[in-house]
Formats: C-alpha cells, structure tokens, sequence
C-alpha cells in the first residue's frame, strides 16, 4: 500500500500537562491561576519540565541493546517499550513498507540517542525540588504481565526512598492506540502535589516535501482553536499556548504522532 496514505495515530493518555517538545510550556495548575503565576519569574510553584540532555548518537539497533524492555504486538504494529524512562521509542508498522519497491517496514520511532531520535515519554513532576521523581534516566520495573497486546496491559512501578511509588498501567488497542495512566501512592506521612505529563521528542527535523497542501510540523486543537505552525516557524520562535483541553501533534509526509488528553 503506498505509503503517503498512511495517517497513524500513537496516543496517550495524560492529564493537567501536555508537552509538546521542547516548544510547549507546561500549563498552568488551574486555569485562574495562570495569568499571575506567568508574570512571576521567580515563581517557584509552576512546575517545570526543563530537561537538557547531551545526546551521543549511535544506530538505533545499538541503542535498542542499552537498555531492558518489554515488547509489544498487535496486528497493525510491533516494538518495544525502555524500561529505562518508561519511553514508547521503538515502533515498527507492520502493514507498511518504506517504498513500494521493497519490503522494507516503516519504522516511526526510535530511541532518543539514535540517528533520528523520536520518541514519546509520560512522567512526573511536583512543585517540591525536595521529592525524588522518575525521570529519563530511571529504571522502572515489570509488574505482572511482561509484553503489551491489546489483549494484556503492562504495569510498571518506580519507588523512591521517601515512601512514594510511581506507576503507569499501560493498554493498547488493535490499531495505533496507546493509553497510559499513571498513579502515585504516597505512604509517607506528608502531602505532596504531582502532575503528570506526556511529551513527544524528536532530536531532529526529518525531511521536508514542502508540498504546499501539506502541513509538517506541530499540529493541535486546542480549546476548539486548530492550530498549524511549521518546523521553521518554531525554530525562529519559540511557540507556546496554553489550553484546558484538546490534543496535539507532529505531522509529517506520511503520518500524525499524537497525545490525546482525556
């Protein structure tokens, strides 16, 4: 099947933050709020996603072999899921191939240190620096079922030495879906405020077709608002907006990678 007709859609489930990239900012804690805490620099109590990472890239078949991970199948799709992050950075398409002159199957993400980083992650944050939370460096752990279908969800679980246990119960549909939802137990005798998040993180601009009907870069729908800005609208400025509902995306040549709130 040619593959310009491809449009694939890789959800997730994350409440109160949705990140896009690095060109989002994270949202408020309530909508009333926003206005003041945005005109405070020093404001200490917006949580912050803020990550600068060094990447050494290597190929992608050595970076899937850096780190343990859980598989995962359906009849449209199979990859596998870090265990190190927690990170959806290995996705092939089963019924799709590169060009119709091969066999070749499209490979949509890779993990963050490969050649064409491209990757989703879900997490933590908290407005209290003193808490220890999971993060792209964190090994989680297999609770229960060891590879996704859409028959069987996985469960994984991180704890810090402060009493407080992060999970994330992950599903997928028989299609492109992914759904997360994450949890924190708190056993310590103290109160804590967390928000959870979702990101897409791409370490590169793939190739442009610049096909003036076609729309490549960020694409969202925000409080009923569409938004479309290019890869080098972003790169000349810095985009941000903040919305109480929707969802957004990358869209490409072929496809839509996407987080989808509920």
């Amino acid at each position: 099947m040619e593959t310009r007709n491809v449009i694939a859609a890789i959800s997730l489930s994350a409440a109160v933050i949705i990140l896009y990239s690095l060109f989002f900012a994270p949202p408020p804690i309530t909508k009333e709020n926003l206005a003041e805490k945005n005109k405070t620099e020093q404001n200490t109590d917006t949580p912050s996603l803020d990550q600068k990472e060094t990447v050494t890239e290597i190929t992608r078949e050595e970076a899937l072999r850096q780190s343990k991970r859980i598989q995962f199948e359906n009849q449209s799709i199979i990859g596998s899921i870090s265990l190190k992050g927690a990170a959806i950075d290995d996705l092939t398409f089963k019924e799709y191939n590169v060009s119709l002159d091969n066999n070749e199957k499209i490979k949509l993400l890779s993990p963050r240190n490969s050649s064409n980083g491209y990757l989703i992650e879900s997490g933590f944050i908290t407005t209290d620096k003193n808490i220890e939370i999971p993060n792209a460096q964190t090994n989680w752990s297999v609770s229960g079922n060891s590879k996704l279908t859409d028959q069987s969800p996985i469960k994984l679980t991180w704890s810090n030495n402060q009493g407080i246990t992060f999970e994330k119960e992950i599903a997928l549909d028989d299609k492109f879906l992914f759904t997360i939802k994450q949890r924190v137990k708190n056993s310590s005798d103290k109160a804590y405020d967390f928000y959870s998040y979702g990101q897409i993180i791409r370490n590169k601009i793939p190739e442009i077709s610049n096909f003036y009907i076609l729309h490549e870069g960020l694409i969202a729908d925000l409080d009923d608002e569409l938004i479309e800005e290019d890869y080098d609208d972003i790169q000349e400025k810095k985009f941000t907006k903040t919305a109480q509902k929707g969802w957004l995306g990358i869209g490409d040549k072929y496809w839509i990678t996407s987080l989808i709130p509920l």
